[in-house]
């Protein structure tokens, strides 16, 4: 313990000003971004609310989506949690935004259930070419970087959000029995035709909370070359390894699975376990829950700092961590600590970086 003691009173290195520190307020802008068939017939329009930093002059800044949870049944951009998130990403320099996706189910089925996610990934999908098509043909309104968009949501807005990421191609989609794939092809394919054809809906990095994918399988470098997730392992709606969504019994795979296949693969990858806890700890399309929202906060913001800085440049060249090396330490809020072997670490949350890039979380008891 003596080399941990007397690192910690000597910082290394530290983040700091322009997307860690608060430095701004923020203003909102609603915008329309796409439209698309309704399943209660009709045709729903498809709105986003920007969350900017006020009084700020830079041009090129990256965005972070949020995608709202609610099992594509309910929710709204407007839900508490996401709306928290984007808000304190904003004052930091960011610009965030909230989107529409369409809900609604015809039926409780696993089948339904994946086209209800299929036709929200083409509203992402759709969302991304917006904010592409903006930058070439509006002059960059809104001041983004395009190389730096960061997608994620909360529960069934991290589902659309990681098959956004990782789901290609009809044949992959084929692998769940479940699946129609017909549906899909009727709807426009994987890209979908929710709107602003003509422009790549790829995007840099994908994050999970309280979420899942179909199969882990589909997870690699050249499609989405960083992917972090926090989920609770208790959780009875989404699992934490594998299992079925209650009701449909839809196998899905939870954050602790795909950490483990991104870091087999070698993607930029982190895991937050929040030990005992269930599904959406952090809070509700109503409220948020303060002790658990300042564990998103903070280890988003620790890796979306990393994703700008540090590593923004060989992101796609990230490794996985071999067990037996000796890694930089990093508190989960961005403190350096030193270097350690796993075995070595004390009690705690940390974050273990090796210098080629990859970094995941690790929890000591």
């Amino acid at each position: 313990m003596r080399w941990w003691l007397a690192l910690s009173s000597s910082l290394l290195w530290g983040q700091g000003g322009r997307y860690w520190d608060s430095l701004f307020s923020w203003r909102s802008e609603t915008v329309v971004y796409g439209e698309a068939p309704s399943i209660f017939g009709g045709t729903q329009t498809l709105r986003a609310t920007f969350y900017f930093p006020e009084a700020d002059g830079a041009t090129q800044r990256p965005i972070i989506v949020l995608l709202f949870g609610g099992a594509y049944i309910s929710g709204s951009r407007n839900d508490a949690d996401i709306t928290h998130i984007a808000k304190y990403f904003a004052v930091r320099g960011y610009v965030t935004a909230t989107i529409d996706y369409r809900t609604g189910l015809t039926q409780p089925t696993a089948t339904e259930w994946i086209r209800a996610s299929i036709r929200a990934m083409h509203d992402l999908k759709a969302f991304i070419r917006y904010l592409k098509r903006t930058v070439v043909e509006q002059n960059n309104p809104y001041g983004i970087d395009t190389n730096r968009i960061y997608v994620g949501g909360s529960s069934a807005g991290a589902f659309t959000a990681l098959h956004a990421a990782f789901l290609t191609s009809n044949e992959e989609l084929a692998q769940i029995p479940q699946a129609d794939t017909s549906y899909v092809t009727a709807q426009g394919g994987i890209e979908g035709n929710s709107g602003n054809a003509g422009y790549s809906s790829r995007f840099t990095a994908v994050f999970s909370l309280s979420g899942g994918i179909l199969s882990t399988q589909w997870i690699h470098p050249n499609k989405v070359s960083a992917v972090i997730a926090m989920h609770g392992t208790g959780d009875a709606t989404v699992p934490y390894k594998r299992g079925l969504l209650p009701l449909i019994f839809l196998p899905a795979e939870g954050g602790y699975n795909i950490d483990s296949v991104a870091a087999e693969r070698g993607l930029y990858h982190a895991l937050f376990s929040w030990v005992g806890a269930g599904h959406v700890p952090y809070g509700t399309q109503q409220s948020v829950n303060p002790t658990y929202m300042k564990d998103v906060e903070e280890f988003l913001r620790y890796h979306f700092y990393q994703w700008n800085h540090r590593f923004s440049t060989t992101l796609s060249e990230a490794k996985a961590l071999p067990e037996e090396n000796v890694y930089q330490v990093w508190t989960i809020d961005g403190r350096y600590v030193g270097e350690a072997a796993i075995k070595n670490l004390p009690p705690g949350i940390w974050v273990l970086c090796h210098p080629i890039g990859g970094c995941r979380r690790v929890h000591r008891f």
